[in-house]
């Protein structure tokens, strides 16, 4: 290899390592703000670590001595290999490696955990990519193909196939194995888009993509070679093509031009393009990546039919855009290899099924292995958060800035601050906002000076208010608010619900069944009583209260799971003194909510969001005499109280969830506003 060759591939492997910043840029602008710190954080680790695990297994199971034309068995963990052209050859080819493990992180973004992302990168580059790359690409000294499908005459120049359907079919069983987003498909089937936080930005990191890409197939020519420049102008063709189509095909179908799908079509124009770039004239070049951008449309579209989240698009970019490309050598590309369309049209075929089964099949039965002993998604509540926060603890100017307003809202301390700065657009819009609490405050200061003036009237209207409300919300709403509306961060809300009233209602005459409700939720009345909580309504024989609304309690999940363990102890024994077995079943969720008050002729105070669905759904799935916690619940108070995992269940509109059952407090004693209960060893049951 000259020295000419050498700089050019050099050149080439800098423009793919660049490539990294591109798909960076993409999958950033493309999630949403919560999660596009995660994004980035896995972009440059997932490069970090197949540069490594390359050097020290993959590089050798890929081009090292062939065992049987079936995987490597020398080179790894080199010290040195002798030869510069080697060190070039490695370098080049691990910004590949690197390039097919990231094609992971904008598929599976958004809800896969941090460290299940890594250990799902770590099987692509030692095992999948490396084995399938030796069964395509490996050659002996003399340059003649020593994997089977090489072999066999495969043909993939740069790897539509090698590099990026591997890589996609790894994707592709990841999110199989993870499943949608929470609210990605809504209850009538119909897909949901998500906003992206910048599109611009991936707008940017397509144009770095696809300016990476001319070393992407121009350093495949192993050297600075006549063949260059044709391969360069068949890249740059394709992916106009592929944007174009993708464009024309989404106005057809959408009755607008799709900024997604034109992206994405010139990406899947530049896959397609990839593995007979060197076989091709320009005008195949146009026809593969304009199919490329077709494909992507119909195959992102059928995906959605299929509810399977894809976040970027990559499944239907680089694994059927890149099958295409592969399938495309065989339809054009065989008077360039001297062979017969029909026999490459049948090496190709046999390239794509292999792919389909090793990267895609083996790698969703590997992953759902995995999934059984380290789960790869995240809790609801991190995934509901974002998992910049949930994972990382990164921070933004737009989250301090909710919390500010967050705190405002359930505090109404008109005095705090959002943080400002005139060279940032959210320092601007907290200026801005800081000037608005200014005129509130001033506001509120008169609008004080006014109900001093009408003191008596106030003191009717909170005499009235509190016969229906809580204490607290009237208090607020006789404060001047006429709208009652909180935005709760963190909560616990608890349904009970009778078992088989129903039956015992029609058993017995309607006094019968109105003094049980009535008793029994007196009974529960006094226990929320004791324990500070609130009740927010009962809905024929169902009892709901929460805590951590109307007053903050820093362990009020644990409180609430006490008083549901002293509502069991109260129904049983108000079964044990009738005769008869009376039981409920409880569920319990914590997380963010909105309370409000609504109602004109007549106020009620009631709580809304996923938190209170949750809770409701877990009581419907729940065990009668048991106390049904999800695993946001768990996580909080798992080391307070005995638990054991109950079920894994599908809840209506929500999806599969766990959930636990909760048997008692490890403690002796739990400590309420009346002393000590009476009840609970740490051996004992419920």
């Amino acid at each position: 290899m000259s020295g000419i060759d050498q700089v050019w591939i050099l050149l080439c492997a800098a423009l793919v390592f660049m490539m990294q910043a591109g798909f960076m840029c993409v999958e950033a602008g493309i999630t949403r703000t919560k999660n596009n710190i995660s994004v980035a954080i896995k972009n440059i680790s997932d490069f970090s670590i197949s540069v490594l695990l390359y050097w020290a297994v993959g590089y050798g199971l890929m081009y090292g001595s062939s065992v049987s034309g079936l995987f490597g068995s020398s080179e790894f963990a080199f010290g040195k290999l002798g030869e510069t052209d080697a060190y070039v050859y490695f370098i080049f080819q691990a910004m590949f490696c690197g390039t097919a493990a990231t094609i992971l992180s904008g598929a599976v973004a958004e809800r896969c955990a941090f460290h299940a992302y890594l250990v799902i990168t770590a099987i692509t580059v030692t095992f999948i990519y490396p084995v399938f790359g030796h069964w395509a690409w490996a050659t002996d000294t003399a340059g003649d193909p020593v994997g089977w499908l090489g072999i066999a005459g495969f043909h993939d120049f740069a790897g539509a196939g090698v590099v990026h359907a591997v890589g996609g079919g790894v994707a592709l069983a990841a999110i199989l194995v993870l499943g949608p987003r929470e609210g990605r498909f809504l209850e009538t089937g119909q897909p949901r888009r998500f906003n992206g936080s910048n599109l611009p930005l991936t707008m940017l990191g397509v144009f770095l993509i696809w300016f990476g890409w001319f070393g992407f197939n121009g350093g495949s020519a192993l050297g600075f070679t006549s063949q260059v420049p044709a391969l360069l102008l068949n890249t740059l063709i394709s992916g106009a093509s592929g944007v174009l189509f993708g464009l024309g095909v989404s106005w057809i179908f959408e009755r607008k031009p799709s900024v997604f799908f034109g992206m994405n079509g010139g990406l899947g124009g530049l896959v397609a393009i990839t593995a007979g770039c060197d076989l091709f004239g320009p005008r195949e070049a146009v026809l593969i990546g304009a199919v490329g951008g077709l494909v992507v449309f119909f195959g992102d579209r059928a995906l959605e039919r299929l509810k399977i989240d894809d976040v970027v698009g990559a499944v239907s970019v680089h694994f059927l855009a890149g099958l295409w490309g592969l399938l495309a050598v065989g339809l054009f590309g065989a008077d360039s290899l001297g062979t017969s369309a029909g026999s490459q049209l049948g090496i190709q075929i046999v390239g794509i099924i292999t792919i389909c089964l090793f990267s895609a099949l083996g790698g969703f039965i590997l992953l759902h292995i995995l999934n059984r002993v380290l789960p790869l998604r995240v809790t609801q509540h991190v995934e509901t958060i974002g998992l910049n926060v949930g994972e990382h603890g990164a921070n933004t100017d737009l989250n301090e800035l909710f919390e500010v307003m967050q705190r405002q809202a359930r505090d109404r301390d008109l005095s705090a601050r959002a943080p400002q700065s005139p060279f940032t657009e959210v320092g601007q819009i907290g200026l801005f906002y800081n000037s608005v609490l200014f005129e509130l405050e001033r506001s509120f200061s008169r609008a004080q000076q006014q109900q001093i003036e009408l003191a008596d009237l106030l003191e009717q209207k909170n005499t009235l208010l509190e016969s229906i409300l809580p204490k607290r919300i009237a208090a607020r709403m006789n404060d001047g608010s006429s709208q009652i509306v909180d935005q709760i961060t963190d909560a616990t809300v608890v349904f009970v619900d009778i078992v088989d009233f129903t039956e015992y209602a029609g058993s017995v005459p309607p006094e019968d069944s109105i003094a049980l409700l009535r008793d029994l939720f007196g009974k529960f009345d006094e226990v929320i009583t004791d324990y500070d909580l609130e009740k927010i309504k009962t809905v024929g024989d169902s009892y709901m209260y929460v805590s951590g609304v109307t007053n903050e309690q820093s362990d009020h999940c644990a409180i609430a799971v006490d008083a549901a363990i002293e509502i069991l102890f109260q129904t049983r024994q108000m079964g044990l003194g009738m005769g008869r077995e009376l039981n409920v079943r409880i569920g319990i969720h914590s997380g963010p909510l909105v309370a409000g008050v609504v109602g004109d002729l007549r106020f009620v105070y009631d709580l809304w969001g996923m938190t209170v669905n949750m809770a409701s759904r877990i009581e419907e799935a729940g065990v009668p005499g048991k106390i049904s916690a999800s695993q946001a619940v768990v996580d909080r108070i798992g080391g307070e109280f005995i638990h054991e995992r109950q079920s894994r269940v599908r809840l209506k509109g929500i999806g599969p969830t766990i959930i636990y059952s909760i048997e008692g407090r490890r403690t002796e004693l739990k400590k309420t506003k009346r002393g000590f209960s009476r009840f609970l060893k740490s051996d004992q049951e419920i």
